[in-house]
């Protein structure tokens, strides 16, 4: 049995078109759609038709808060032996992954799996190139409090875009790709992750609860490296990620998308700090 955890923010069309494909998979599974406080009523009642589980928060808890709270409410009812967390804008097509993820669990025994995942612009890949010392912690950090300072500025945006495209067109900007091949105890992406029901028994909070976006992958690995865990990247496991969707359709203009992202990114930042 596997439960699937679908963590909603604003962007209905794409979370029926999710549940959709999910409705279609083989095998044994119960549906929970967790609401980050924004469904109305007709909306829920299209949703309704997929899953009567819809976990509708006080308010948005962000991404880790409110996966906690769906994973843990899917628990408490279901008693899964897995747990299969996506965004709303995953897609899974792939009729037969209950099976492949149960082949996957019986010869590694994971506490975390992870996906290949497919997306138009190549950002969301796997293993994901996460932040592994306190020295790429620190430089980031400064990072994003520069391009705060600059996303806070129209001129210094133009600016910034017109040094981007120079730069890109001089050279090329390096396109991530998902591993060919299968791996154990490395980084995973965030927006599709499947725990096994062992880790639920160590762990109250399946995400690190103290962040409210970005980041959560590296908390998880930096967990997975403190109690040795296992996790595993299965590229016979193949998902579709539209990215970041919810952001855009809440935040259109992209300058203040892009300043919302930052702030948020520099606040989970200097949490993880406290973790290394």
């Amino acid at each position: 049995m596997i439960s699937f955890v679908v963590l909603h923010y604003n962007n209905t069309s794409e979370t029926l078109k999710c549940l959709e494909y999910l409705s279609r998979l083989h095998g044994a599974k119960n549906i929970i759609v967790v609401d980050n406080n924004t469904l109305d009523e007709s909306s829920e009642e299209k949703i309704s038709l997929y899953t009567k589980d819809i976990l509708k928060l006080d308010k948005n808890y962000g991404f880790a808060k409110a996966n906690n709270k769906g994973i843990n409410y899917a628990k408490k009812k279901y008693n899964s032996d897995f747990y299969f967390v996506i965004n709303n804008d995953v897609f899974i097509t792939d009729q037969e992954i209950l099976d492949k993820i149960t082949k996957t669990y019986t010869k590694y025994h994971f506490d975390v799996l992870g996906p290949f995942i497919d997306s138009p612009t190549k950002e969301s890949v796997n293993p994901f190139p996460v932040i592994k010392t306190k020295k790429q912690l620190q430089k980031e950090i400064t990072r994003c409090q520069k391009l705060i300072k600059i996303y806070q500025s129209t001129f210094m945006y133009f600016c910034l875009n017109i040094y981007l495209k120079v730069k890109h067109f001089l050279k090329k900007p390096t396109i991530p790709e998902n591993g060919k091949k299968l791996e154990l105890n490395v980084p995973l992406h965030g927006c599709a992750i499947i725990f096994a029901k062992k880790y639920l028994e160590k762990y109250e909070y399946p995400f690190y609860n103290d962040t409210f976006l970005f980041h959560e992958e590296e908390f998880l690995y930096q967990r997975i490296l403190k109690d040795k865990l296992i996790s595993v990247y299965d590229p016979s496991i193949k998902v579709y990620h539209e990215e970041s969707s919810s952001i855009k359709k809440s935040n259109k203009n992209i300058r203040l998308a892009k300043l919302f992202k930052e702030k948020e990114r520099l606040k989970s930042l200097n949490l993880l700090m406290k973790e290394f």
